[in-house]
C-alpha cells in the first residue's frame, strides 16, 4: 500500500503534467523522493520550454494598468499561464495585480504555481490576501498545495494563518505534506502548548490515514520537538491513549510507535506501558514481536523494567512461546537495574 507521501508527490506530478492521477497510478511503487525529484525535473523542463512566451506575456503587463491585467487575467489567460509567468514578473506588480484578483482566481492559480521561482512573490504578499486565499484553499481541502507554500512565507505571515485555520486537523494534514521538516519543526514552535496537545489528539482519535501520518511526522522532525510532541502525546486522557495504541496494533506501527514512546519520561512510559490495553495478551504478543523483527530491543527493555510484576511475567512468557532468545533477552533485562530511557 502506498503512503500518504507517495500519493501526495503523484498528485502533484499529475497536476504539473496536466493529466489525471490516475494516469500515474503504476508510480506508486516508487519512493516519495524519487517521485519528487521527477516532479521537479518536469516541472522545470515545462517551464524552459515556454520561458519565451512566459517572458512576452510578463512584458505585457508593464504596458497595461493592473486592474485591466486583473481583467484579462482572469478572463483570458486563465490560472495556468498566469502561474508560468508569476515568478517573471517584479514582486511589486505581481502584488499590485493580486490584489485586484479574485480570491477563488487566487486559490485556483496557487494550484499551478511553483512556488521556488516565485518565492518573491510569494514572500511580498500582504498577509491579509495570503490569509484570505489559504481560507480558501482550506475550505477546498487543498493540503498538499498550502504545505507547498509554507517555506515561502515568514513567520509572522504563517502564524496569521494558524490563527485564522482554527481546525486542528487542518494544520495537522498540511503539516504532513511540508518537505522541509527544519522548517515544520519551526513552525511547531509557534503554536501555543494546548494546540500541539489538540493536534495529537485529534491524530490519535482522527481517521485511519492520520495517525500513521502523524507518526512519520513526529518521527522526521528534530529531537527537543519530537520529545515534546511524545510527552504531549502521553498527557492525552486514557481513552484517547488507548485509541492511539489501538490504531498503532491494527496498522502494525510498533516499529514508527516505539521511538516516540523511548523519548517520553520516565513517569509518563510507566503510566502508558501499564495500561490495561497493552497488558493485553495479543497486544502486547504483537508488541514484542515487532520489537524483535526491527530489532529494538535497546528501547523496549527500560520499558519491561517499568511494568509491574504482572506485567513482567506476562511479557516474559510471551516472549517464550514466540522463542527462547527473546525470553532469554528479557529475563536478562529484568534482572538489570532499570535506566532511565528518556529526558524528565
Amino acid at each position: 500500500m502506498s503512503t500518504l507521501a507517495q500519493r501526495a508527490e503523484v498528485l502533484k506530478l499529475a497536476r504539473v503534467l496536466g493529466v489525471p492521477p490516475s494516469q500515474l497510478e503504476y508510480l506508486h511503487k516508487l519512493d516519495a523522493n524519487v517521485i519528487r525529484r521527477l516532479r521537479e525535473q518536469a516541472s522545470a523542463a515545462l517551464f524552459d520550454a515556454d520561458r519565451k512566451l512566459f517572458q512576452r506575456v510578463a512584458a505585457a503587463t508593464r504596458l497595461l494598468p493592473a486592474p485591466l491585467i486583473a481583467i484579462i487575467a482572469e478572463k483570458a489567460i486563465g490560472p495556468l499561464l498566469c502561474a508560468r509567468t508569476t515568478g517573471l514578473l517584479p514582486p511589486e506588480r505581481a502584488v499590485e495585480i493580486s490584489k485586484r484578483l479574485k480570491t477563488g482566481f487566487l486559490a485556483d492559480l496557487c494550484l499551478e504555481l511553483d512556488p521556488r521561482p516565485a518565492s518573491d512573490v510569494i514572500a511580498a504578499m500582504p498577509v491579509g490576501r495570503v490569509v484570505e486565499v489559504s481560507r480558501e484553499l482550506a475550505r477546498r481541502k487543498e493540503y498538499i498545495t498550502m504545505a507547498r507554500f509554507v517555506d515561502c512565507l515568514d513567520d509572522h505571515a504563517i502564524r496569521a494563518v494558524m490563527e485564522d485555520l482554527r481546525d486542528d486537523e487542518v494544520l495537522l494534514r498540511i503539516g504532513f505534506f511540508v518537505e522541509d521538516k527544519q522548517r515544520l519543526g519551526d513552525i511547531l514552535d509557534l503554536l501555543p502548548r494546548e494546540r500541539l496537545l489538540n493536534i495529537v489528539r485529534v491524530a490519535a482519535g482522527g481517521d485511519a490515514e492520520l495517525w500513521p501520518e502523524a507518526l512519520a511526522m513526529i518521527n522526521s522532525i528534530e529531537e527537543p520537538q519530537r520529545r515534546q510532541m511524545a510527552n504531549l502525546a502521553a498527557e492525552l486522557e486514557e481513552a484517547a491513549i488507548v485509541r492511539m495504541i489501538e490504531s498503532t496494533q491494527v496498522q502494525g506501527l510498533w516499529p514508527a510507535m516505539l521511538p516516540v514512546v523511548s523519548m517520553m519520561t520516565i513517569d509518563s512510559q510507566r503510566r502508558l506501558i501499564n495500561l490495561p490495553v497493552l497488558q493485553n495478551e495479543a497486544v502486547l504478543a504483537a508488541f514484542i514481536q515487532a520489537v524483535d523483527s526491527a530489532d529494538l530491543w535497546t528501547q523496549l527493555l527500560p520499558l519491561v523494567a517499568l511494568m509491574d510484576n504482572a506485567g513482567q511475567a506476562r511479557a516474559a512468557r510471551i516472549a517464550e512461546s514466540q522463542g527462547l532468545k527473546m525470553a532469554a533477552r528479557l529475563t536478562e533485562s529484568l534482572r538489570a537495574p532499570a535506566k532511565p530511557a528518556a529526558h524528565a
